[in-house]
């Protein structure tokens, strides 16, 4: 019984390769079988086994469809074979991570879930804040379960694209090398966790093969391992049974190997032995007993399926993740040769799909060029066309995934620049020596005391060192462009540098342009925010009123410089005073870091253009935090939880993960749908928790309770709680 389930777990490491995307390039000794597979329009594989292999796929399909929620072998197989996944297997594993926080004894546990949860289209790396691949590669059972989980576990950290931070106890490399030290003299991996067990098996040393397929296709180790594989092949083309000669087929498939090309003296091979084993229920027999399992069958699928590809050209274990469009959620800035011209949020995916949209969106007029590969680019917006101030002047787009990383160029991405959530899409107007904005670097001088970073002290002076990134030269100093904060403005010396004096508490956008007469920028327009702290919350008078349990998120909120007191002084914090409707959309643009847009009456019917909250709100409705269908706002009236919780949501793009039962509140079910969904959204990220197993949606703020939520919602937009300056 052990090898059954040390054997279950390491078949879990293939689906886990198959979900998450990992396609090997065919390997040197694929070429042979590569050279032979076209003949009269068909690959070998396909003119072998098409119709037959289709067919055993339709037969098995609806028996994966009929678990529920399904397994998570069976997500990866349709995944594989271009299937749906139900939304409830993404639902029923989200309530399992939310639950337990991703933590399970074993590491094949883990693996699986992951499996199955990345080939459906989910992201293993956030599932409501929760990062898998930290716990992973943190397990303390890494090496305890054998070469089938080092093999997954290094597929798993060689592909994911956690952010994290967190210092974690293994890393690709040393997984990978642990993974060849436990190849044996004959070429083959163990099942077993011992060291010193030294027979071999099919289905580890085809798992061990498909992580190196990923590493190094074309080893020696590779080579050693698939003579001993080759050498393990019975006379009827299989492996023993029907998981160790699926295994094998998702292996050689890995490799680019055709598995039919394997085959006997009569013909028979790993492909035919597979089809061979499904009866007339559809279900696949199991390892040598002639028995039926639904477990065999799930493998048996996901064989087929890798296979299926490979002989229609795809690769063969790159399962199709669904990668929905998302509105509203990345940064998007069109600027031209003399000003701004549109600035909002725009869709993910392509970049310049996303582009088109959000100038369809603006009603901004724009010309495009279609190259004879098809590929597009822009030649005009808004009347400003390429060559205005010289042949290879034109729009140019840049990407920035990742607040914190370096601008992407379409040059260096030959398979295009794609906008992942809560990316930044930089469209401008210039040459290739027109420089984007990188890094500014803040500096201040506090008693005695040189400090550096965002935020800063209110009321301190402050020096700023401006870089940039040149498509070209890299990067450098940014000499002679103008920073704004307000109404001050100042150019940046030969070091980059410009001085301002103090500020008052909170979030002020700084502007930098290098804009030249009758010329090119310098650099493109581009704005940082920075933020200035609140005195700290001991020193207000009336901070002995601050609940035990707000005290140190509201002292973070200060320190950021997203609230300030309420008096002229600044002296009062008022912790229990109700919060308005307005001015919790005001904190909430603060958190987002948006500035206001010009004051305007036409927003809301009830909200004059005289008012000090007229531009915070149009921005908000712009942005999709507030919802404009009533026509009114009411800003004076206190705000609501429930309303809270769906600004909240809005503002920060939050997704649900989980089964809308698992939140278990009373006092909800009269509520709009939108009004659960946006209170499942924050529950789940713990950005709003009810009490008692009430949620209070009726129930109104008090400033301490908007902090704690803005304190949250911060950790959620900033898991990794790295400054935007150094």
């Amino acid at each position: 019984m052990k090898r059954m389930a040390v054997h279950s777990q390491a078949k879990w490491v293939l689906a886990l390769i198959v979900s998450l995307s990992l396609a090997a390039q065919p390997s040197g000794f694929a070429r042979a079988a590569g050279d032979a597979a076209e003949k009269d329009g068909q690959t070998l594989g396909s003119k072998a086994v098409g119709p037959e292999l289709e067919q055993a796929l339709t037969k098995a399909e609806p028996l994966l469809y009929a678990q529920l929620p399904q397994s998570d072998w069976a997500a990866v197989g349709l995944a594989l074979n271009h299937k749906e996944v139900p939304d409830s297997y993404l639902r029923h594993k989200a309530d399992e991570w939310l639950d337990n926080r991703g933590k399970y004894d074993k590491v094949s546990q883990l693996t699986r879930s992951m499996a199955g949860y990345a080939a459906a289209g989910g992201n293993v790396t956030d599932i409501a804040g929760i990062d898998l691949y930290p716990v992973l590669m943190n397990h303390p059972g890494m090496e305890e379960e054998g070469a089938p989980e080092l093999a997954i576990a290094y597929l798993v950290a060689n592909r994911s694209l956690s952010g994290t931070l967190a210092r974690t106890e293994w890393y690709p490399d040393r997984i990978y090398y642990k993974l060849v030290e436990r190849q044996a003299k004959d070429g083959s991996w163990s099942m077993s966790e011992n060291k010193a067990e030294t027979k071999g098996s099919v289905a580890a040393t085809s798992l061990a093969l498909t992580a190196l397929a990923e590493a190094t296709p074309d080893s020696e180790e590779t080579r050693r391992g698939l003579d001993w594989l080759k050498s393990q092949q019975s006379a009827d083309g299989g492996f023993g049974g029907t998981s160790d000669t699926a295994l094998a087929v998702l292996a050689l498939t890995a490799l680019g190997i055709d598995a039919a090309s394997w085959s006997q003296t009569d013909g028979s091979h790993p492909l035919s032995y597979l089809l061979s084993r499904q009866t007339d229920s559809g279900r696949f027999a199991q390892d040598g007993d002639g028995g039926i399992s639904l477990t065999e069958t799930t493998e048996a699928y996901m064989a087929l399926a890798a296979y299926k590809r490979f002989a229609n050209g795809e690769a063969p274990l790159k399962a199709v993740r669904r990668q929905p469009v998302v509105a509203n959620s990345v940064k998007v800035s069109i600027e031209g040769p003399e000003g701004s011209i549109a600035q909002g949020r725009g869709q993910s995916g392509d970049a310049i799909a996303s582009a088109l949209a959000f100038l369809d969106k603006e009603g901004i007029a724009y010309k495009l060029n279609t190259d004879s590969q098809g590929k597009k680019s822009i030649e005009s917006i808004a009347g400003i066309a390429g060559g205005r101030y010289g042949a290879k002047d034109g729009w140019k787009l840049a990407v920035r995934n990742d607040p914190f990383g370096s601008w992407m160029f379409p040059e260096n991405s030959p398979d295009g620049l794609s906008l992942a959530k809560g990316a930044e899409l930089l469209v401008y107007y210039g040459s290739d020596n027109t420089a984007l904005l990188d890094t500014i670097v803040v500096e201040w001088s506090y008693e005695g005391q040189t400090g550096s970073g965002s935020p800063i002290p209110a009321d301190k002076p402050f020096h700023m060192y401006v870089k940039k990134a040149n498509r070209q030269l890299g990067y450098m100093v940014a000499k002679g462009v103008t920073v704004r904060i307000g109404d001050k403005t100042a150019v940046s010396d030969a070091e980059g540098k410009v001085s301002f004096g103090g500020l008052t508490p909170g979030v002020y956008p700084i502007e930098v342009t290098g804009y030249r007469k009758n010329a090119v920028p310098t650099v493109a327009k581009d704005d940082f925010p920075l933020r200035v702290s609140a005195p700290e919350l001991s020193t207000f008078k009336d901070e002995k009123q601050v609940s035990s349990w707000a005290r140190d998120e509201l002292s973070f909120i200060l320190r950021e410089g997203y609230m300030e007191g309420v008096d002229a002084k600044g002296r009062m914090l008022a912790p229990k005073q109700a919060l308005t409707r307005a001015q919790y959309v005001v904190l909430l643009l603060r958190l987002l870091e948006e500035g206001a847009l010009p004051k305007t009456g036409k927003t809301f019917s009830d909200v004059p253009a005289s008012a000090w909250y007229s531009g915070a709100l149009a921005k908000a409705a712009k942005l999709g935090i507030t919802d404009r269908s009533s026509g009114s706002f009411e800003p004076e009236r206190a705000i609501t939880r429930v309303e809270a919780a769906i600004m909240a949501a809005n503002a920060g793009r939050l997704d649900t993960y989980g089964s809308a039962e698992r939140m278990a509140f009373s006092d909800i079910g009269d509520l709009s749908v939108a009004s659960r969904q946006a209170i499942q959204a924050v529950f789940e990220r713990s950005v709003m928790t009810g009490s008692d197993g009430k949620f209070h949606p009726q129930q109104t703020l008090v400033r301490e309770q908007a902090a704690a939520i803005l304190a949250r919602l911060h950790e959620v937009l900033n898991p990794y709680h790295i400054a935007y300056y150094s």
